[in-house]
């Protein structure tokens, strides 16, 4: 293990010392100014320096901002979890498959940007948070319920929106990292921008692998006899990673800026299965590069016009192998799905001139979307199963009204959506049920805002969504997920209202902030996974559900250098079909999510201690019905988890050393359908930044 270690770390700090040596004219990185206006409610504080998305007043955002997280040796999937109204679901940790759910919707209902262009699958999907890197990452934004007019593609749940780190206006940096910790677990990480007077670039890299091999507790899959259950340590369970981002833009001389931008991806993992089943040669591969155009003028019609023109490719490979069937429920699989997309898109916000107490600012984007998955079955004597196509165009437009001085604002928007989708099978294949088929839909949105005073802001939207099933919800992901075709579109209402209460300086107290979120949503045709089997799941309509909750998020800053923070989730998730799961709770949604975070600076170091809780929820919805049948509820739920993390971060001068301790309780239990989570995980980095 020693020897795999060392080699794992000798690797890494080898591409670290080559990007880094290969940097020139580069500084030291200079912290940012907060630059969050007074009204951007933030249940995470961070700083940094990104590129601004346009603000939307009526709607509930979580801001996560740069620099500060670099010091800590932490995951997309582990900041999200932190923020209020999100749930993430981890298939096992450690770099594992894990998908984020906002305000009790399914992770397929949860859109998640790139620099504005969506990363959901082609034809849908949930989103891999494990194959996104912090290393290229400047911003995240979470929207929480209703996504702004800017962003293509309306969800259900709300949006997160992740910005990729630019090159600072006149600076030249440079930095990289090397951690290493529990289970083989390390990470190197680079990053160099250079900056001229009218170009800048930026590359960073990112690696990182684990052999996963932790210890679970399994009940060998019978939870009533307590006489076969153990410790089981996890197999199959290692995993590498890497990404390498690269950006540029040049201003240009008749004005504007010209943006390039270039993601590449690499993962390969073990897949072991739930904790009773483990699989010992199951394996998944994807490969994934992204490339995107933009043209941006801010300076029309005297500043009050901004055009952003962008075109993106997307290229996505998807492999899984599992030749012995243990998590397809015993059916034998080697497919390969190609998934691409692309497409144009064009955002205009104009300011429009007005005289008096009304000002208007007018936003509009057209869309349109091309996407298509080949897939093949390497096992069949058919390799090759066909492809899916979808054309998808849509049109938003949004009024936002800002009347008595910009005391009070008014939102109404509208987003068309129109899309075609076509199947083709060759000779011999069993056609689905559906090969053709068309859509078209209206979503309204109102919001409003009311800035009482200097405190206190009070918000509230309420819309229609509507979303037709993604590809691996009719077709199956060739893994876990097997494909329904006979899927009806969701569709429903949101709902939500809340008051923030922000205080600014006064005394010892450096920032109070407070917020109080009411939301409902109501759902018919819901789409649900539903359990089929100890390792498979089937996409199913479930009627009508109803999610009623609230969220509570406070945030305190004291003389200076210490911060504090609590993040509360409550939500009643309630199945509402016509059938014997009338009343149910819907699986998959704690009732109750926690997370608490503390941290201080100081001269001598910056120390914090954080907690999470996860409430229990039910894994399918076979589950759930069983809940009043007399058997313990304990047997038939994923049970709630409290988690606790500590950590240390030291600067000497233009070192940086960390150590972290997630899990200290090594608490060992599972997530959904029974993944099993790593107990105590323990890691130190150090980090550089070159003169």
């Amino acid at each position: 293990m020693a020897v795999r270690a060392g080699r794992l770390l000798f690797r890494a700090a080898t591409v670290v010392a080559v990007i880094c040596i290969d940097s020139a004219a580069i500084g030291s990185a200079a912290d940012g100014e907060d630059a969050r206006p007074q009204d951007d409610p933030e249940t995470i504080e961070v700083e940094g320096k990104a590129d601004e998305a346009p603000a939307d007043l009526t709607v509930f955002r979580t801001s996560i901002r740069a620099v500060d997280f670099d010091h800590r040796i932490a995951s997309v999937a582990e900041l999200l979890s932190e923020t209020v109204g999100l749930h993430v679901r981890s298939f096992g940790g450690l770099s594992s498959f894990a998908t984020v759910s906002i305000r009790g919707s399914t992770s397929e209902q949860v859109n998640v940007y790139v620099d504005g262009v969506p990363l959901n699958a082609a034809l849908g999907g949930a989103v891999n948070l494990a194959d996104l890197s912090l290393e290229s990452i400047e911003s995240i934004d979470v929207y929480r319920g209703f996504s702004p007019s800017w962003l293509p593609g309306g969800a259900i749940g709300g949006a997160v929106d992740i910005r990729t780190r630019k090159p600072v206006p006149g600076e030249s940096t440079a930095s990289g990292s090397l951690s290493y910790g529990s289970y083989d677990t390390a990470h190197a990480a680079a990053r160099a921008s250079f900056a001229g007077q009218r170009a800048n670039g930026l590359v960073a890299f990112s690696g990182r692998g684990t052999e996963g091999d932790f210890s679970f507790f399994d009940n060998n899959g019978t939870p009533v006899n307590g006489s076969d259950d153990g410790y089981e340590t996890r197999v199959n369970n290692r995993s590498w990673f890497a990404e390498v981002l690269g950006t540029g833009s040049v201003d240009l001389k008749s004005g504007g800026r010209a943006r390039f931008d270039g993601l590449f991806t690499r993962r390969r993992q073990g897949v072991p299965g739930i904790d009773a089943f483990q699989s010992a040669t199951a394996r998944s591969e994807m490969s994934r590069a992204t490339t995107t155009a933009a043209l941006e003028r801010h300076d029309l019609m005297s500043g009050r016009l901004r055009l952003d023109l962008d075109v993106h490719y997307g290229w996505t490979s998807q492999e899984f192998e599992d030749d012995t069937g243990d998590t397809t429920g015993g059916v034998s699989t080697d497919t390969r799905d190609i998934l691409q997309t692309a497409g144009p898109g064009v955002l205009m916000r104009w300011k429009v001139d007005a005289e008096g107490a009304v000002r208007q600012e007018l936003t509009s984007r057209w869309t349109a979307r091309w996407e298509r998955a080949d897939r093949r079955d390497r096992l069949s004597d058919i390799p090759d199963r066909g492809e899916a196509t979808r054309w998808t165009h849509e049109i938003t437009l949004e009024d936002a009204l800002h009347m008595a001085g910009g005391q009070v604002v008014l939102a109404p928007s509208l987003r068309f959506t129109s899309l075609a989708s076509d199947v083709e099978t060759p000779s011999g294949v069993t056609p689905p049920p559906r090969e053709t088929g068309t859509a078209s839909d209206v979503s309204p949105k109102l919001g409003a805002a009311w800035h009482i005073d200097d405190r206190f802001t009070l918000r509230g939207n309420i819309g229609r969504f509507y979303r037709v099933p993604s590809l691996p919800e009719l077709f199956g992901d060739a893994a876990a997920i097997k494909g329904n075709a006979e899927l009806e579109p969701e569709e429903g209402s949101n709902a939500d209202l809340g008051v923030t209460y922000l205080m600014r300086p006064r005394g010892a107290v450096d920032r109070l902030y407070v917020e109080t979120v009411l939301f409902a949503s109501d759902a018919d045709n819901l789409i649900q996974l539903t359990q089929t089997s100890q390792s498979q799941v089937i996409a199913q309509n479930t009627g009508a559900a109803r999610i009623r909750g609230a969220e509570i998020s406070f945030g305190v800053g004291l003389l200076g250098w210490l911060r504090g923070s609590v993040n509360y989730t409550f939500q009643d998730a309630e199945d509402r079909s016509d059938t014997f799961r009338h009343g149910d709770d819907l699986p998959g949604r704690p009732r109750h999510v926690v997370a608490a975070r503390a941290s201080a600076t100081r001269a001598w170091g910056r120390p914090y201690y954080e907690f999470d809780y996860v409430g229990p929820n039910y894994s399918d919805a076979a589950a759930a019905a069983l809940a009043g049948s007399g058997i313990p509820r304990d047997l038939i739920r994923i049970p709630g988890r409290y988690v606790h993390g500590a950590g240390y971060t030291q600067s000497a001068g233009r070192l940086e050393y960390t150590i972290e301790v997630t899990n200290i309780f090594d608490v060992k239990t599972v997530d959904i359908v029974r993944y099993p989570l790593p107990g105590r995980l323990v890691q130190a980095s150090v980090r550089v930044a070159l003169p």
